[in-house]
């Protein structure tokens, strides 16, 4: 009893600040309450969180870095093609009348199976790219899709706190008239006046993380409403133990696919192409010197190979394997990943399975608890201090037992998410 009374008198101390929040509190919720829409559906949601999403800045210059690497593969030649004029006289030296004009165009070519292999690293990063684009897509349904379900369990810490609040206050009320009667003690209105300040507190604190996820609700989406329903359907999925892991329904795995293809790709440019590539030349030549009174015209062909490629290549192709093992080695995470969280979308809906029931129970009885303790207290057969011992535990386990219902329909869409299941 003692540790109540400096309780209540540190609440007292609080009690202008707490009163002053709440005050404020109606003016910012006006500006971050989220409404309910009927016509709204989870994917136009999907939908607009996408358009205004920063990924798109990433996608728009995959998708331009795809069509570079797809002209390169479609060009004639293995590199950007030269032309070189040269002049030559010896007005300077000698001064016989030498004069010389020399033009000539560089031809990069391909090497056998170079051009095949650009042309491969083209379409795999053409699939990269839309790989990519689909697992954005599904991240920021996972991330529309937990953001609904944290605003419904803010929605329903804030009214249960509203819902405490006003029986705590009405037991607070019936306190004091039968204090005014002389039924009770003066003493246990401090009781009273102590759980209606924690339950005002409680209130506080829920409306602060109401406002905290609905903002984060408006930063992602760019809207101020939600769609009515938002319960999922569980998919028709095989056990976790007999799951098959494919790309088709698992974007992030198709993605890895494609990375490793490109890395595929890269390695075969690199065992295809020398160290600088083979140029074919062409060339015209006209020169003229004093003992002779007319021009010489002539036409040069030349083909410059590099020599002693190996040990400059050695290294590009050792770093091409070398990224070409740690996109496999990344494969092989995700696959793992991947299995595990499959597993634990399962467990969590089968412990929403076993729980459920129970809490359900729990919650009847405190209920039936609760009613026979506040006759009892009416009757003046128990103490007020009792009655809100007994009303405490009603508040838990009606909030656990409602907290859960929520908590599976999550465990649902989470389960949905894992499997690559969009929104509707």
């Amino acid at each position: 009893m003692s540790i109540r009374v400096v309780r209540y008198f540190i609440l007292i101390l609080v009690c202008p600040v707490v009163l002053f929040a709440q005050e404020r509190q109606p003016e910012n919720e006006e500006h971050v309450v989220i409404g309910v829409n009927p016509s709204l559906t989870m994917r136009e949601v999907v939908d607009a969180a996408m358009a205004i999403s920063p990924d798109q800045i990433l996608l728009q210059s995959k998708s331009n870095y795809t069509t570079a690497l797809s002209n390169k593969a479609s060009s004639l030649f293995s590199d950007t093609p030269q032309i070189s004029i040269n002049h030559q006289n010896d007005s300077l030296l000698s001064n016989q009348g030498l004069r010389e004009w020399e033009s000539s165009l560089d031809l990069p070519l391909w090497m056998p199976g170079q051009k095949s292999a650009n042309r491969q690293k083209a379409r795999m990063s053409k699939l990269e790219n839309d790989a990519y684009e689909k697992l954005t897509v599904l991240q920021i349904t996972g991330l529309v899709r937990e953001l609904l379900w944290e605003l419904e369990l803010a929605d329903f810490e804030l009214k249960e706190a509203q819902r405490n609040l006003k029986l705590a206050e009405s037991l607070n009320d019936t306190i004091l008239k039968r204090i005014a009667a002389g039924n009770l003690p003066k003493k246990d209105s401090i009781l009273g006046s102590s759980e209606v300040m924690d339950q005002k507190i409680a209130l506080l604190n829920a409306q602060a993380e109401y406002i905290h996820v609905a903002k984060r609700y408006e930063s992602l989406t760019g809207l101020t409403e939600v769609p009515e329903f938002i319960e999922e359907t569980l998919g028709d999925f095989e056990e976790s133990h007999d799951f098959v892991i494919n790309p088709e329904n698992s974007p992030i795995l198709a993605l890895a696919d494609a990375k490793l293809e490109v890395f595929r790709a890269d390695y075969k440019i690199s065992k295809s192409s020398w160290s600088s590539a083979p140029v074919l030349s062409f060339g015209v030549k006209r020169e003229r010197a004093h003992s002779l009174d007319r021009n010489i015209d002539s036409v040069r062909v030349g083909v410059s190979v590099p020599l002693g490629a190996t040990s400059h290549m050695t290294s590009k192709r050792s770093e091409a394997a070398q990224a070409l093992a740690q996109a496999e080695r990344e494969k092989k995470y995700i696959e793992r990943d991947l299995k595990l969280a499959v597993h634990e979308a399962e467990h969590e809906l089968e412990m929403c399975a076993q729980q459920l029931p129970i809490l359900s129970s729990h919650f009847e009885l405190a209920e039936e608890n609760l009613r026979l303790s506040q006759k009892a207290f009416d009757m003046g057969e128990s103490s007020l201090l009792d009655l809100l011992k007994i009303q405490e535990q009603f508040f838990v386990s009606s909030r656990q037992n409602k907290k859960m219902n929520i908590e599976c329909k999550r465990a649902i869409a989470r389960q949905n998410q894992i499997r690559g299941v969009l929104l509707p």
